[in-house]
């Protein structure tokens, strides 16, 4: 059976490590870009919330669309952190195969952030959580108005 692509230790040449640097950065980008289309999805999603309750406030209408925003926002965590995780592997071999990458990021001088993507998991957790929460407290609301 083949060692895990983490622990090969032979050296990459120059074209390899070009193409894991090239990886790398696509699969950030990716995680980005992932980032910014759920956020639009929240916001649109939001937006006809807010909408529609200035209309007419009906639970048959507010129910399932706080049900869908949640899911979504569920679902965004849940993409968001696999994809993290890839990206912290592909970044951990880009640390093994650049030696002065593997130096700049040890400098970073945070420690426990020392993978290249220090910002990365607050994004992939806390941005879809804060969303859920909302979608939680506007279906609240709106069973509290119901209710009145």
């Amino acid at each position: 059976m083949d060692a895990p692509p983490d622990q090969i230790d032979a050296p990459l040449d120059a074209d390899a490590i070009n193409r894991l640097w090239q990886h790398g950065l696509h699969e950030e980008k990716l995680f980005h870009d992932r980032l910014n289309y759920f956020s639009a999805i929240q916001v649109g999603l939001l937006g006809v919330f807010a909408i529609l309750y200035n209309k007419e406030a009906s639970l048959g209408v507010f129910v399932p669309l706080a049900a869908i925003g949640l899911a979504f926002a569920l679902l965004w965590l849940r993409v968001q952190l696999r994809h993290w995780r890839y990206c912290k592997h592909v970044y951990a071999r880009m640390k093994q195969a650049v030696r002065e990458y593997a130096g700049t990021v040890a400098t970073m001088g945070t420690p426990g952030l020392a993978d290249g993507l220090s910002i990365a998991r607050p994004l992939a957790v806390a941005v879809p959580v804060l969303f859920a929460m909302a979608w939680v407290a506007l279906f609240g609301f709106v069973l509290l108005r119901a209710g009145e």
